[in-house]
């Protein structure tokens, strides 16, 4: 199986196969909540400094522009993570 510090990409797909249905079987079973009144937003995603600021270009694969939610930024609630989606895709919009 794969080792700590090796590459999956370097195992024989018989390997690569049996690790994505072990993580694709794998079951995490939700208990509960705590309703909407505490419902907002996740935080997370793919960090600003993986990415060219100017352009939302990926630092890791070149003409991949990322935007939204799907970075890394968050903010109060209350309409803020509407305007960043649009501010970054206008940014990565006129970059392309």
């Amino acid at each position: 199986m794969v080792g700590l510090g090796q590459e999956i990409a370097d195992q024989p797909r018989e390997t690569r196969r049996m690790l994505v249905q072990t993580v694709c079987s794998f079951r995490l079973p939700v208990t509960g909540d705590r309703g909407f009144t505490y419902a907002e937003v996740t935080a997370g995603g793919v960090p600003l400094s993986e990415t060219r600021l100017q352009t939302l270009e990926s630092r890791a694969c070149a003409g991949l522009h990322l935007v939204g939610e799907i970075l890394d930024v968050d903010g109060r609630i209350g309409g803020f993570n509407f305007q960043w989606a649009w501010a970054s895709g206008f940014s990565a919009g006129q970059a392309l």
